[in-house]
């Protein structure tokens, strides 16, 4: 194999490595949200939140 052809098999593989994570990361973005990240309760909403449906626990 010549030192191009491994090149362009580095640079190729490089590549696809980056190109999986993209597309590997905006599946995760779309699926987990981070909308709801941003919102602080205050102690006193945290105290009256559901954690848990009353019918599961």
């Amino acid at each position: 194999m010549s030192v191009a052809m491994m090149w362009f098999v580095l640079i190729a593989f490089i590549f696809a490595i980056f190109a999986f994570g993209g597309v590997l990361m905006m599946f995760l973005i779309k699926a987990f949200d981070s909308r709801e990240a941003d919102i602080v309760d205050t102690p006193e909403e945290a105290l009256e939140k559901k954690v848990f449906a009353d019918d599961v626990h």
